[in-house]
């Protein structure tokens, strides 16, 4: 799978890290991260998702949120 590069032309790296839930307990996430410019991509909940799974949606929704800021590029 394609990563897109950041708005800032570096390449984005996926990460997993915790984030607190609603429910006041912490949950797992995988996002995209920018080493350059700090830029976050939308965080995607791993509870139900295999890590291979989480990645490749984590890089979905990060090509998608670049693709809405930058729509003529391919």
């Amino acid at each position: 799978m394609r990563k897109r590069h950041c708005t800032c032309g570096a390449q984005a790296d996926v990460r997993s890290g915790t984030r607190r839930a609603p429910d006041g307990g912490d949950e797992i996430v995988y996002r995209m991260v920018c080493p350059v410019c700090g830029q976050l991509g939308p965080a995607v909940p791993a509870a139900g998702k295999d890590e291979a799974a989480g990645l490749a949606e984590a890089i979905n929704v990060w090509n998608e949120m670049i693709a809405c800021l930058r729509p003529l590029e391919d």
